[in-house]
C-alpha cells in the first residue's frame, strides 16, 4: 500500500526514524571508556562567548574520556534551528542529551519530543520553561549570587553613587535572575542611582560601543555592572580610550577566561563572580544517569567572588593561564 508522503507529519516521521541525519551535525567518538557505545547529543544556542567555547571544549573532552559518540549540533543564535538540532538527536537514536540553550520558551516543542521518546535529558545553566521535564538541570544560585553582587556594589559605593547596568540576552532565564538580584538590592539603596542600563547580548563589542556612547553621555559614573566578562571587557576598553579609568570601577561574571582574570590581577576589573560553564559536570552526570546512579533533579553550584586578593586561587599570571578546571560534581 503506497503511503501518501503528504500526510506523514515531521513529528511522526522522527518517531519512526525515518529523517535522515542532518549533515551540519559533527560527530566525535572514542572506542574505550564507560560509555562505549552510547550516543549523547549536546545542543548549543551559539558558541560565539568564551563561556560558551569553554562549556563545548569541557563537554568534547569529557566526551572522549567517557567513551561516548558526541553528535553536536550549534544553532547559531537561532532557536528554529535548535528545535531541529534536538529533533535530529532524537532521530539519531541519543542515549542521553545535553542542551545549553538561551531560548528557554521557544525549544520546548523539541523538549517535549525528548520526554516521549523517553531520552534522559541534561540541562547545563540557564533553565528550561513549559510543561516539560529533565533528568538533570546543573546551575548555580544565580539570583542569590546577583543579590550579593548588589550587596557588594552597595557596599563599595558606600551607599550612594550613579551606575551602569550592561545587560546579556534578554531571553536567557540566567541573564534575567543576573539583573533581577542585583536591581532589587540596588533599588532598596535610594543612594545610588541607575543612570544607563543597556543590553550588549553578552559580546565585547557592542558592550564598548555602548561604553562609549554612554561616557560621552554620563557625567559622575561610579561603578558598571556587567552580565559577563566579555562586556566588561568591552566596556573597559572603552573607559581606558575615554582616560576615565580612575574615575570608576566595573565588574564581570563568569571568571573563567584568561584575559578577564588578568585584568583583575592588573586592577583593571574589580570583580567577577564564577560561573562554571557545566561541560565537564554534565558530562560526568549523563554518565551516572546512564549507569542507573541516583542523581538529583537539580545540582547547584558555588559561584565564588574573585577580587584581586584571591585571583591568584584561580589565574596563573606568570603563565598567563586560568588554573585547570576539575569537575565539581558530587553525586
Amino acid at each position: 500500500m503506497a503511503v501518501d508522503k503528504k500526510k506523514v507529519s515531521r513529528r511522526d516521521a522522527l518517531k519512526a526514524g525515518a529523517i535522515l541525519a542532518a549533515p551540519f551535525i559533527a560527530k566525535y567518538s572514542r572506542a574505550a571508556g564507560p560509555m562505549a557505545g552510547k550516543r549523547m547529543g549536546y545542543s548549543m544556542s551559539f558558541a560565539t562567548i568564551e563561556w560558551l567555547v569553554t562549556q563545548r571544549r569541557g563537554v568534547e573532552e569529557a566526551a572522549r574520556t567517557a567513551g561516548f559518540e558526541l553528535v553536536f549540533a550549534d544553532a547559531r543564535d537561532n532557536p528554529a534551528k535548535q528545535v531541529r538540532d534536538l529533533e535530529d538527536m532524537i532521530t539519531q537514536k541519543c542515549d542521553v542529551i545535553l542542551i545549553s540553550t538561551y531560548y528557554a520558551e521557544a525549544i520546548t516543542p523539541a523538549v517535549k519530543m525528548i520526554n516521549e521518546a523517553g531520552i534522559p535529558l541534561v540541562v547545563l545553566s540557564s533553565s528550561i520553561k513549559g510543561n516539560i521535564s529533565w533528568t538533570c538541570h546543573l546551575s548555580t544560585d544565580t539570583l542569590g549570587t546577583a543579590r550579593a553582587a548588589g550587596e557588594y556594589f552597595v557596599r563599595n559605593l558606600g551607599g550612594k553613587g550613579r551606575v551602569v547596568q550592561i545587560e546579556g540576552k534578554p531571553g536567557s532565564v540566567v541573564n534575567q535572575m543576573r539583573g533581577a538580584g542585583w536591581t532589587e538590592v540596588i533599588a532598596r539603596n535610594p543612594g545610588i542611582e541607575i543612570a544607563k542600563h543597556v543590553v550588549a547580548n553578552y559580546e565585547r563589542m557592542q558592550a564598548l560601543r555602548h561604553m562609549e556612547d554612554i561616557l560621552r553621555s554620563t557625567q559622575d559614573i561610579a561603578a558598571v555592572y556587567c552580565h559577563n566578562d566579555e562586556m566588561a571587557l568591552g566596556a573597559i576598553k572603552a573607559v581606558k580610550e575615554a582616560g576615565r579609568s580612575q574615575e570608576l570601577w566595573l565588574t564581570g561574571y563568569d571568571g573563567i577566561q584568561a584575559d578577564a582574570l588578568e585584568a583583575i590581577h592588573n586592577g583593571d576589573l574589580r570583580a567577577t563572580w564564577q560561573y562554571l560553564p557545566f561541560g565537564t559536570e554534565a558530562v560526568d552526570a549523563a554518565v551516572k544517569i546512564l549507569q542507573g546512579a541516583s542523581v538529583p533533579r537539580e545540582i547547584v553550584f558555588p559561584s565564588p567572588l574573585i577580587t584581586r586578593e584571591n585571583v591568584a586561587e584561580f589565574y596563573d599570571a606568570k603563565e598567563r593561564k586560568v588554573r585547570p578546571f576539575k569537575s565539581q560534581l558530587k553525586v
